[in-house]
């Protein structure tokens, strides 16, 4: 809950910042914790996507592009942030960093299933059993 009113409230100073075409650090945190707050909506889609295009090029192809947003937004941040694309660019880190994460994913769902067998283990325990 807390996390959404932090999402919320850095994407209405970052609007609002926009409309009075202001420019400078805060946009550009504003702008990444929005980014965030749209991930979890967006993870599902972007995880098929992933899948679809599951190849050593794409994920390559992907992290790349992830790391130089990344870079691109830390040395705005250094810089001031004044460039009218480094909000936007902020604003795709997070989900680019979740298609970067092509690989990872198959490892992620291989420790969610053995969490949930473990959890679905202890949940029909009992030790009156042995």
């Amino acid at each position: 809950m807390t996390s959404g009113i932090v999402a919320l409230t850095a994407t209405g100073i970052a609007i609002v910042l926009l409309i009075f075409g202001k420019q400078g650090r805060l946009l550009t945190a504003c702008s990444f914790i929005a980014g965030l707050a749209v991930v979890p909506f967006l993870a599902p889609y972007t995880v098929a996507g992933v899948r679809a295009l599951g190849s050593a090029t794409f994920d390559g192809t992907a992290a790349l592009v992830a790391v130089v947003a990344s870079g691109w937004v830390v040395f705005e941040l250094k810089d001031a942030g004044t460039r009218k694309l480094t909000p936007w660019i902020a604003l795709l880190v997070p989900c680019l960093w979740l298609a970067a994460s092509g690989p990872f994913i198959g490892i992620y769902e291989f420790v969610a299933g053995g969490l949930d067998s473990a959890e679905q283990f202890t949940t029909e325990f009992n030790v009156n059993d042995y």
